[in-house]
């Protein structure tokens, strides 16, 4: 069912969509004081600006998963990135918040049609050795993005005359292109039809029966209320109350994505040729959650190797994340593509919300405790991913070793049996 000749070319794509879905969400912060100002918002219009994005992709994500079944895997990317495209290109016409609001609310719904994507594409197209490292690749994108969107946007805008409008309308046209490559090459194949025709229209209260796609949701979730959180206000902690310089707090920030990205290579290899997940889940989230209780207690190195060890933990479990759905019992392309929306919906619902309470609890407790209790949840994601089953194949190949042992020790003590 694989096509061969053009599965590299239609990863290549479905990667580059993904990426410029991040560059979309994050494009403005560069100069998003501009924004502000030219438009006459207030900051808090701005924050709401940025953050209705991950709203929306969590709103359409939850109620569209049986739609993304139905419309089957072309088709819904195609969708997702027209709606990016059209979000992109509404910039040209904004002259006022509401506008800007919409045209940010079209490109979440969009996000929302690309969660299934990577997971239905990379287990259609690649087979099981080759998954883990494409999950690697999936996952560090977000970390590309944001290292893109920051070296690049304000270039871009300088050559653009200065104009935001444009600048944030540019995208749009690569995505364009990503449309057209995928409605060329991604082929719709007879197989795969007929598997999406004689699907149920209840796929999502399928998935939900299977215990560790409950898991894996809960754990994502967890996941992101404590990174969005730790990653929003931590390098405010370090300005307002440990009393670091603005370059200094900018300092140690910066080494959470860089540690990211060496977690995301580092365990995403290391996972692809062990064969295992788990040693890359639960031990992540123990690692996020001591280290941001470093970053929070310790001074000098000990804060610096907290803060390392925060985005080495948050980084190095995405892979395993990815991956560990495919490998679920009974799973086919399209209810990996269903797992994917409601664990990814439910992270990003999370992420909308943890600074929003966090901010309300500021007003009785110092930062510092706020962000030490947002910690907490990586505890529950550990003990959520603790408690699933191994899914990578050396867990098969240990069990049909056992298997074939047990049988070579049952026949030596029946040839003993036969001697005596």
């Amino acid at each position: 069912m694989k096509d061969e000749q053009h599965r590299g070319l239609i990863v290549t794509v479905m990667f580059f969509g993904l990426m410029m879905q991040n560059i979309l969400w994050f494009a403005p912060a560069p100069f998003l004081s501009l924004i502000v100002e030219d438009l006459q918002m207030s900051m808090m219009q701005g924050g709401l600006m940025m953050s209705v994005i991950g709203l929306i992709t969590a709103v359409s994500g939850l109620f569209l998963g049986e739609f993304f079944v139905r419309i089957g895997i072309k088709r819904t990317f195609s969708v997702a990135l027209l709606l990016m495209a059209l979000g992109s290109f509404l910039n040209l016409l904004v002259q006022g918040f509401v506008l800007l609001l919409v045209s940010r609310m079209i490109i979440g719904i969009g996000f929302g049609f690309c969660l299934p994507i990577a997971g239905s594409v990379i287990m259609t197209y690649f087979h099981e050795g080759e998954r883990p490292y494409l999950n690697t690749l999936n996952s560090l994108l977000p970390y590309f993005a944001t290292a893109l969107t920051f070296m690049l946007t304000i270039s871009l805008f300088q050559w653009l005359g200065s104009s935001w409008r444009l600048t944030l309308a540019l995208p749009g046209v690569f995505l364009l292109l990503a449309w057209w490559l995928w409605e060329r090459y991604y082929v719709v194949e007879q197989e795969v039809i007929e598997v999406e025709e004689k699907l149920n229209s209840h796929i999502l209260r399928d998935i939900l029966r299977h215990r560790e796609v409950l898991l894996i949701t809960v754990a994502e979730t967890c996941d992101m209320w404590s990174f969005q959180f730790v990653t929003t206000y931590l390098a405010t902690y370090f300005y307002t109350e440990a009393m670091l310089s603005l370059s200094e707090s900018s300092y140690l920030m910066s080494v959470f994505p860089l540690a990211g990205i060496l977690a995301g290579f580092s365990c995403g290899l290391a996972m692809g040729k062990w064969g295992l997940r788990k040693p890359f889940t639960w031990p992540m989230h123990l690692m996020i959650f001591i280290g941001t209780t470093m970053a929070l207690y310790l001074t000098g190195f000990g804060r610096l190797l907290g803060v390392f060890l925060s985005g080495f933990g948050n980084a190095g479990w995405a892979p395993a994340l990815f991956t560990m759905p495919m490998e679920f019992r009974d799973m086919t392309p399209q209810k990996v593509g269903a797992v994917y929306a409601l664990m990814l919906s439910c992270g990003f619902l999370a992420a909308f919300l943890s600074p929003f309470l966090g901010g309300y609890l500021m007003d009785y407790l110092s930062l510092r405790t706020v962000i030490f209790l947002f910690a907490l949840p990586s505890l529950v994601a550990a003990l959520a991913t603790g408690l699933m089953k191994e899914t990578g194949k050396n867990r098969k190949i240990r069990i049909k070793k056992d298997h074939r042992e047990g049988r070579h020790e049952n026949k030596e003590h029946g040839h003993a049996n036969d001697a005596r």
